[in-house]
C-alpha cells in the first residue's frame, strides 16, 4: 500500500461512503415514511389534491434529514473503520507509520460537508417546513370540510348535528336520501329528511343545501301534556353549519402573524428570545442552541465514528452497526435528558442545548488519547474459525455428494450456517430498526411530555406497547436486509460457487433462506392476530393521554346510532349488558328510504324469543301528509330483522382486532349498512401482511447472488430500492381499495402478487 500522496484518504473515504450512502437511504425512507403515516387518514380520508399530498410530504422532509444525516454519517464511519479493522488494513496503515490525524481528517472532512447541509436544514429549511407542515395540515382540514359525510355512515363531526346519508358521491360531494337530526337546548328535537343535498363552501360560511325536503318538529310535554308536533314540506332548505372553515381561515390569515418559535427563522427567534422573559425566553433560548447543536451534530459523530473506529481491531460490520446505534441512542438521550432540565430551569439553556454533544466530544477525545483497542477480536476470529470450517465441510461435503443422485439431506452443515448468519443479521437489523423508530417516536412527543408533566414510566409503558405495531412494520424490511446480506456474503466469499461446483441448484440453496423467512412470516402473524390488537389499544389510550394529558374514551357518548336496509329503519339508543336497550328511538322511514313515517320512543327495550324486539311503553307518532298522530301502549312487540348482537357497540378500529374479529365485525357492519370497503381492504391486507416477508425473500435472496460478487453495497440499494417501491406501491393499492376504485381482496394482494412476479423473474435470470 503506498502511504505517499493521498492514496490513505482517498482510500477511507471510498470505505465510508458507501456505507454512509446506505445508511441514509433506508433511515430516510423509514423515518419518512413514520412521519407521513401520521398523516395518513386525514390525507387520504379526504379529496385532497395530489399538489396538497406534495406539500405536505416536502414540510416532513427537513424534520427528517436533520436526524438521517448525523445518523447515516456516523454508521457509515463505523462500519467502514470496522470493515477495515476486521481486514487488518488499519494495522498496517499503523505499522506503515500512517499517523492519526491523516486517518482522522478524511472523515472529518465528510463530517464539514454533511454539517453544511445540516447547518443550512436546521437554521433555514426546518422553521420553513414546520410552517408548511402547519399550513399544509389546514388546508388538508378544509378540503375535509367540503364533503365530511360517508355515505351509508353516521357522522358526528358537524358540531350539534347528526347526518346520515344512505347514497351518494363522496368523490364530489354529493348525498342522496339525507337523514339529519339535531337537538336543541330547550330540549326540542328537529327532524330533517331529504332526497338529496350538498355543502356548499363560499368565504368563512359552510352551507348545507337540501332539496325535497321534510322537516319534523318534536317538542316534549310537560305533566300529562303529550307535546307538540310540528311537520312541513319544502322544496329546498338551506342550513348554515359552524364546520370550523372560519376558524380555519383565520389561523390561516394569522399564520405569519401567530408564527411559533419552531416556526422563526434564526434572526426572529433571537430576537424574540430576547425580548422574553420567564419560561417563554428561556424555552426560546434553548431552542436556539438546540438548534446550532443539531447544526453541528454531523461534525461531532465524525469525530466520535473515527475515535471508535480506530480502536476496533476486528469484528466486521456487525460490530460497527451496534456500535452506531449504542453511540446514537446515548447521544439523544442525553439530549432529551438537557432539553428537559433545561425547560424545567435547573441548568442554563446553553448547558442543555450542548450538552449532548460536549459529552460526546469528551468521550470521542478520551477514546482518541487512549491506547487501548476495544477487544472483540478473540470472539469474532472464533466465529470466523467456525465459519470457515463450517465452508470447507460444506465444500467436501458437496464433493462426496456429487456421485449420488439424490438431494442432500437438510438441514447441512451449509444451511446451518446461512440460518445462523441470517438470524444474527435478521436481529441486528430489527434491533436496529426498531430502536431508531422508538427514539425518533419519542423525539416526536418529548414536547408534550416536557409540557404537560407526563411521567416516565407512562412514557415506558406507551413505548413498550408501541413494539408489537412496529414490529409488523419493519419485520419485512429486516428479513430483506438479513437474507440479501447473508447471500451476497456467500457470493462474495464463493461459497455459492463451491455449491454449484458440487451440482446442487439456486433453487436448494434458496431453501435454507425461504425457510428461515416463512418461519419470520408465522411469527408475524402470530404478533398480528394476538398480541398487537391489545397492545395498540393500550398505546393509543398512553398516546392520547401523553398528548392531551387524559386518557380519551373510544366513543364521545354512550347514545349509539343504527341502520337497517331492510326495513328502512334507523336507530338510537344507549346499549346495556346483557343486551337490553334504554331511550329507544326508532324512525321508520318510507318505502323509498327518503322521509320519515313513523317515530317509536320507549325507555326500555329488550329481546324476546324469534328477534322480537319489546318495548315497554312505548309512544308512536305517525306522519301523514301533513297529518300527525301520537298513540301510547302498555306494549309493543316489533319483529326485528337485525340480530340482536349487531345493537352491542364494537371498536371499528382494524389495528384495534385481530383478522377473526374484524370479520365478524365486517358482517355486522354490513347489517348495520354501513360503508365496509375500508374495512373490508384492511382484513385482506391483514391476511396478506404475513406474505411480504416471503416476497422480501423472493427478491433479495436473487439480488445478492447476482451482485454480491460484484458489490454487496448495490446489491443491497437495489434491493432496499425494491422494498421501499413495495411499501409505496401497498399504500397506492390499499387507498384505492377503500375508495372502491378496486375490488377489496385485488387491492390488498396485488401488490405481492406484483413483487412476487419480479422476484421470481430475478430467480429466472440468476444463475442456477
Amino acid at each position: 500500500m503506498r502511504v505517499g500522496g493521498r492514496l490513505i484518504e482517498r482510500y477511507i473515504i471510498r470505505a465510508v461512503l458507501p456505507y454512509l450512502l446506505l445508511a441514509f437511504l433506508l433511515l430516510t425512507a423509514i423515518l419518512f415514511t413514520q412521519q407521513v403515516s401520521r398523516f395518513s387518514e386525514l390525507l387520504f380520508g379526504t379529496r385532497v389534491p395530489l399538489a396538497a399530498v406534495g406539500e405536505l410530504a416536502f414540510a416532513v422532509l427537513p424534520s427528517v434529514l436533520i436526524f438521517t444525516l448525523p445518523m447515516a454519517l456516523l454508521t457509515g464511519i463505523l462500519i467502514g473503520f470496522s470493515r477495515m479493522g476486521s481486514d487488518s488494513e488499519l494495522t498496517a496503515m499503523r505499522a506503515a507509520g500512517v499517523g492519526t490525524w491523516r486517518l482522522l481528517w478524511p472523515t472529518l472532512l465528510i463530517g464539514g460537508l454533511i454539517t453544511t447541509a445540516s447547518l443550512y436544514a436546521n437554521l433555514n429549511l426546518l422553521p420553513e417546513s414546520a410552517r408548511l407542515l402547519r399550513r399544509a395540515g389546514m388546508h388538508a382540514a378544509l378540503y375535509k370540510l367540503e364533503s365530511p359525510v360517508e355515505p351509508r355512515s353516521f357522522n358526528t363531526d358537524i358540531p350539534g348535528y347528526v347526518v346520515y346519508v344512505r347514497d351518494g358521491d363522496k368523490s364530489q360531494g354529493v348525498w342522496g336520501r339525507v337523514f339529519l337530526y339535531r337537538q336543541m337546548q330547550d330540549g326540542s328535537i328537529i327532524i330533517v329528511t331529504a332526497k338529496s343535498g350538498r355543502i356548499d363552501s363560499a368565504g368563512e360560511q359552510s352551507e348545507l343545501v337540501l332539496s325535497d325536503v321534510a322537516r319534523m318538529t318534536f317538542q316534549e310535554g310537560k305533566g300529562g301534556d303529550k307535546g307538540d308536533y310540528v311537520t312541513e314540506r319544502l322544496d329546498q332548505l338551506r342550513i348554515v353549519l359552524d364546520t370550523g372553515r372560519k376558524t380555519i381561515l383565520e389561523a390561516l390569515r394569522k399564520e405569519d402573524a401567530d408564527q411559533k418559535p419552531s416556526e422563526m427563522s434564526w434572526r426572529a427567534l433571537s430576537e424574540y428570545a430576547s425580548s422574553r422573559t420567564g419560561t417563554e425566553g428561556r424555552e426560546a433560548r434553548f431552542l436556539m442552541h438546540k438548534r446550532l447543536a443539531m447544526s453541528l451534530t454531523p461534525l461531532f459523530f465524525a469525530f466520535l465514528g473515527t475515535s471508535l473506529g480506530l480502536r476496533i481491531r476486528r469484528g466486521g460490520r456487525g460490530l460497527g452497526i451496534l456500535l452506531s446505534v449504542s453511540a446514537m441512542l446515548a447521544y439523544y438521550l442525553v439530549m432529551l435528558g438537557g432539553e428537559q432540565l433545561a425547560r424545567a430551569g435547573t441548568i442554563p439553556p446553553l448547558v442543555g442545548g450542548w450538552l449532548a454533544s460536549i459529552a460526546m466530544f469528551l468521550g470521542a477525545l478520551i477514546l482518541l488519547m487512549s491506547g487501548r483497542r476495544l477487544s472483540v477480536g478473540r470472539a469474532r476470529s472464533s466465529l470466523d474459525v467456525l465459519k470457515s470450517e463450517v465452508g470447507t465441510a460444506a465444500v467436501r461435503k458437496a464433493g462426496a455428494e456429487r456421485q449420488k443422485p439424490l438431494l442432500p439431506r437438510f438441514p447441512s452443515l451449509m444451511d446451518l450456517n446461512i440460518l445462523r448468519t441470517a438470524s444474527l443479521s435478521f436481529t441486528l437489523a430489527f434491533v436496529t430498526l426498531t430502536a431508531i423508530f422508538l427514539v425518533f417516536t419519542l423525539f416526536e412527543l418529548w414536547r408534550f411530555i416536557v409540557s404537560r408533566g407526563v411521567s416516565m414510566w407512562v412514557v415506558g409503558k406507551y413505548l413498550v406497547f408501541l413494539i408489537p405495531m412496529v414490529s409488523v412494520q419493519i419485520l419485512p424490511a429486516s428479513v430483506l436486509i438479513a437474507l440479501l446480506a447473508t447471500y451476497a456474503l456467500m457470493s462474495r466469499r464463493s461459497e455459492s460457487i463451491a455449491w454449484w461446483a458440487s451440482g446442487q441448484s439456486v433453487y436448494r440453496l434458496m431453501l435454507p433462506g425461504f425457510i428461515f423467512a416463512a418461519a419470520l412470516a408465522a411469527c408475524l402473524w402470530l404478533l398480528q392476530e394476538h398480541v398487537m390488537p391489545q397492545a395498540n389499544i393500550r398505546q393509543d389510550d398512553l398516546r392520547a393521554q401523553i398528548r392531551g394529558g387524559g386518557v380519551q374514551a373510544a366513543a364521545v357518548s354512550n347514545r349509539q346510532w343504527l341502520a337497517s336496509a331492510e326495513s328502512n329503519r334507523l336507530y338510537s339508543y344507549e346499549y346495556e349488558e346483557p343486551g337490553a336497550l334504554r331511550n329507544l328511538l326508532i324512525y321508520d322511514l318510507d318505502s323509498q328510504g327518503v322521509h320519515l313515517q313513523r317515530v317509536t320512543k320507549g325507555d326500555f327495550a329488550s329481546w324476546g324469543s324469534d328477534l322480537t324486539l319489546t318495548i315497554q311503553n312505548p309512544r308512536v307518532v305517525s306522519f301523514d301528509g301533513n297529518e300527525v298522530r301520537s298513540e301510547e301502549k302498555p306494549l309493543l312487540e316489533i319483529r326485528e330483522t337485525v340480530p340482536p348482537e349487531v345493537f352491542k357497540p364494537a371498536s371499528n378500529k382494524p389495528a384495534h382486532l385481530s383478522a377473526d374479529a374484524l370479520s365478524k365485525y365486517i358482517k355486522t357492519a354490513r347489517k348495520r349498512e354501513a360503508s365496509t370497503a375500508g374495512l373490508v381492504t384492511a382484513l385482506h391486507k391483514k391476511y396478506a401482511n404475513p406474505f411480504g416477508a416471503l416476497v422480501m425473500a423472493l427478491t433479495g435472496i436473487p439480488l445478492a447472488l447476482s451482485f454480491g460478487r460484484r458489490s454487496a453495497i448495490i446489491a443491497l440499494c437495489l434491493a432496499i430500492a425494491l422494498g421501499l417501491l413495495f411499501w409505496a406501491v401497498s399504500g397506492v393499492f390499499q387507498q384505492m381499495g377503500e375508495y372502491d376504485l378496486l375490488p377489496q381482496i385485488i387491492a390488498a394482494w396485488s401488490p405481492v402478487v406484483i413483487f412476487a412476479a419480479i422476484g421470481i423473474y430475478l430467480l429466472t435470470r440468476s444463475r442456477t
